[in-house]
């Protein structure tokens, strides 16, 4: 339990750091569960139910619409569909732990709702909170009560197999952390009962943006640096960036570990990067470890050439922990950046419907948002077909072969659970997230952006 504490903020996150791809057009074709969102007024702003460049995602009735009946639609009624979704904002150690996927899915809810429902049915959802433990129980009760999964990811997914894949559920998800959940790149989502609309296969690897930042420094990764924790988690996940990073041509000079609830003293760490002549700098963890030593890195004057960080150091937690000494440090991104929302009207859209919920706004509620935009098309067509079923929705997903989310994010291939070759990166420069690269283009998307792995035991 103890080492479980560390990896709270991590394990949900560093998923996102292994998927992306370039924009493009969508293809449409007792642990919370008592918790539901119902439909609010037609006054709560739901508009023309379009989100992004998704046209029609939500409204009215307008055809089809009946109910197949049997276990592959439990849930559905002529008149509403009960969803779930599940994430660790219980878990008393650290409560709150993945809030934001919670708030998307009550803000997307009200959001389908106020535009008339899905072909005009109404969308409940049952929280479910698995509280980092509580895995199973979670989803054993989803069993029993919803249509699906939608939006959300907890810690312990690695027991789908057993729980909700067991009792035929079928999960939209937010995010896939182990490989028993988030599979293997070719797998469909008939095969494995999940659909990941930002997939992570456990053996492809993203290198579009160490590719863009390897352009302007084309001599660090010669002597690469790694900082991990000692938690079996992140050490696979050190085995599939480790190659990921050999793969280009980097030479791994040094790798340190560190205790997952952190280190009293970060100097060390430094000494031993700098002894060894790191001059690419590249943390696995999260934020406040690596404030930590950010912190001590600056103290002691060390400057690798590049400090690079994956998608879920894209938090202003980590700003406001590591002061200037964060500054400089770049981030790879499959997301467009909440600070340029003013020309991605699916990002700006994001950001009002939150505000309109007054929920909190993080990556991982973006990624929550994409999962439920793409289950809201894959119900609407099934519900026009009037096969508004499991199977229905899985065999749509299987056709999915471009998805951005309307806009919110780089174009993946949910069908084949395979991520496209693009990235961008961010810079942490004067305490703010700013746009470093691509400068002329949403995503840098080169010529072999994605390498293929071996899969961590």
């Amino acid at each position: 339990m103890k080492k479980l504490l560390g990896l709270l903020a991590v394990l949900a996150l560093t998923v996102v750091a292994s998927s992306c791809g370039d924009r493009g057009s969508d293809a449409s074709g007792g642990t919370g569960g008592s918790d539901t969102t119902a439909a609010p007024s037609s006054d709560d702003g739901g508009g023309s139910g379009d989100w992004g460049d998704l046209k029609g995602v939500c409204g009215p009735n307008e055809k089809g619409g009946k109910v197949p009946g049997g276990d592959d639609s439990q849930g559905v009624t002529e008149d509403s569909i009960t969803l779930g979704t599940v994430a660790d904002p219980g878990f008393s150690a650290r409560p709150g732990l993945n809030q934001e996927i919670f708030d998307a899915g009550d803000a997307f809810v009200a959001w389908c709702n106020a535009a008339g429902g899905i072909n005009g049915k109404e969308l409940k959802l049952n929280k479910h909170d698995a509280k980092l433990t509580d895995y199973k129980p979670a989803l054993d009760e989803a069993c029993g009560t919803d249509f699906a999964m939608v939006g959300g990811g907890a810690v312990q997914d690695n027991l789908w197999e057993t729980t909700g894949k067991a009792c035929d559920l079928i999960d939209v998800a937010g995010f896939a952390v182990t490989p028993e959940k988030a599979g293997l790149a070719g797998q469909t989502p008939s095969e494995t009962r999940t659909v990941q609309p930002v997939p992570n296969p456990g053996d492809r690897y993203i290198v579009a943006g160490l590719k863009l930042v390897d352009e302007k420094y084309p001599d660090a990764l010669a002597n690469t640096g790694f900082l991990t924790a000692d938690f079996q988690t992140l050490a696979a996940q050190y085995t599939k960036e480790s190659q990921g990073f050999e793969s280009q041509g980097a030479d791994i000079v040094y790798k340190g570990v560190y205790g997952i609830n952190g280190e009293a003293n970060w100097t060390p760490f430094v000494t031993a990067m700098e002894k060894d002549g790191a001059t690419l700098q590249k943390f696995i963890g999260e934020g406040a470890n690596a404030a930590a030593f950010e912190k001590a890195r600056q103290k002691a004057g060390y400057e690798p050439e590049v400090r690079l960080y994956e998608t879920n150091f894209y938090d202003q937690a980590f700003i406001e922990a590591g002061g200037t000494a964060v500054d400089g440090a770049l981030i790879t991104s499959v997301f467009i950046p909440m600070e340029e929302a003013s020309d991605h009207p699916a990002t700006q859209q994001y950001l009002d419907v939150m505000d309109e919920q007054g929920g909190k706004k993080a990556l991982l509620g973006m990624q929550s948002t994409s999962a439920w935009l793409l289950f809201a098309t894959l119900a609407r067509d099934c519900d026009q077909a009037d096969d508004l079923t499991r199977d229905c929705i899985l065999k749509g997903a299987d056709k999915v072969t471009e998805w951005t989310g309307g806009g919110l994010h780089a174009a993946t291939n949910p069908s084949q659970n395979d991520p496209a070759p693009c990235q961008m990166v961010m810079e942490i420069k004067d305490q703010k997230f700013t746009r470093w690269g691509p400068t002329d283009e949403d995503f840098s998307c080169p010529d072999e952006g994605v390498v293929e792995v071996e899969p961590a035991s």
